[in-house]
């Protein structure tokens, strides 16, 4: 009996990072475009009867994305096009009111729920395309020998020789190519330490990472700046919710107040599990925190968007950050051997 097509198909250790990029940037890229829009009086790009729709800037950055990842096989050029494609599937999805609509009404209001409501199907398909069983021996061998191809031309980075080691320890080690990668691997020379200002400024924070989770109050302190951040966040979103109704700034439906605070509350549910797990495992919380964080993101800011524009625009700005600040603790928790291998695909 042979497997379903989906079956043979090798999975990418980094899908989830990626697909991560995508979504936080398409829901950048439409509340900003909408928050500059509003801000700017909503102007019109040419003249003489000719309007060009941002729409087309969209499907520009898509096809930007597309002709890198088809041109280059540089792992860190998926990274930057994952980011492009988001900013561009953000820009393209946000005049979807025009084309809904029998009078090509930009203004439509529940625009802004439909857009969610896809974001929220595309990233549940994203997710059943990964999966969540760890990856299999051929996929750990095949993404290892993935990362090799950028060790073709010298030596290598100790993060990549890292990340190559854990996913031939999933892999069958009697497999030839296992024991030819091992080998290979461990003659690479180490690439020279990094004199440019960007390796020293990631050099440094690296350290400065290391040296302050070194500190034996670091985890209290993390426990509670993290939950005064989501009763921050609970607070600020119920205040926009009630204030904006009661005022009469703008006619803003029961549903969308109840969707702000509920989301908000489902996010920090979550930040409050990773806090749970803080002791057992860093890695594993920040994991949570970051569950809540992209609930936050992707559904409450939508919709705090829809009721308050400048107050969305600020939360999605502090999100954005926190949600760095976490991608850098997860890579440098996982470069230093305290979490799991990043083989097995993260839910976050």
């Amino acid at each position: 009996m042979t497997r379903p097509v989906l079956g043979r198909l090798t999975r990418d250790a980094e899908a989830p990072l990626l697909f991560e990029s995508l979504f936080v940037s398409a829901a950048a890229s439409f509340l900003g475009i909408r928050w500059f829009l509003a801000s700017t009086g909503y102007p019109r790009v040419g003249s003489h009867g000719i309007h060009i729709a941002h729409m087309l800037w969209g499907g520009l950055l898509m096809l930007l994305a597309l002709m890198l990842l088809f041109a280059f096989l540089d792992r860190s050029l998926r990274h930057l096009a994952a980011v492009i494609a988001g900013l561009g599937f953000g820009t393209f999805i946000d005049e979807i009111g025009k084309f809904i609509t029998s009078d090509n009404n930009y203004f439509y209001r529940p625009a802004i729920a439909l857009i969610y409501c896809l974001f929220v199907v595309a990233f549940l398909v994203a997710r059943t395309l990964i999966g969540q069983r760890r990856l299999s021996e051929t996929e750990a061998l095949a993404n290892a020998l993935n990362l090799l191809e950028g060790t073709l031309d010298g030596p290598i980075e100790p993060d990549d020789r890292d990340r190559i080691q854990r996913l031939l320890e999933l892999a069958d080690p009697k497999a030839p190519l296992v024991v030819f990668a091992r080998q290979y691997v461990a003659g690479l020379p180490a690439v020279a330490e990094r004199t440019s200002l960007v390796g020293i400024v990631r050099r440094r924070f690296a350290e400065g990472y290391e040296r302050l989770m070194a500190n034996p109050w670091a985890e209290r302190v993390l426990s509670v700046g993290v939950v005064a951040y989501a009763a921050a966040a609970v607070i600020a979103v119920y205040l926009v919710a009630t204030q904006t109704r009661t005022s009469g700034e703008a006619d803003t439906s029961a549903a969308a107040a109840i969707a702000q605070v509920a989301s908000t509350i489902a996010g920090a549910a979550l930040v409050g599990r990773g806090v749970l797990s803080l002791r057992s495992s860093r890695t594993a919380a920040y994991r949570w925190f970051m569950r809540g964080l992209l609930v936050w993101i992707l559904v409450t800011q939508m919709f705090v968007f829809y009721s308050s524009q400048l107050a969305g625009l600020g939360g999605l700005v502090v999100d954005l950050a926190a949600y760095g600040s976490l991608r850098f603790a997860i890579t440098r928790e996982t470069v230093a051997g305290r979490g799991p291998s990043e083989a097995a695909f993260h839910q976050a």
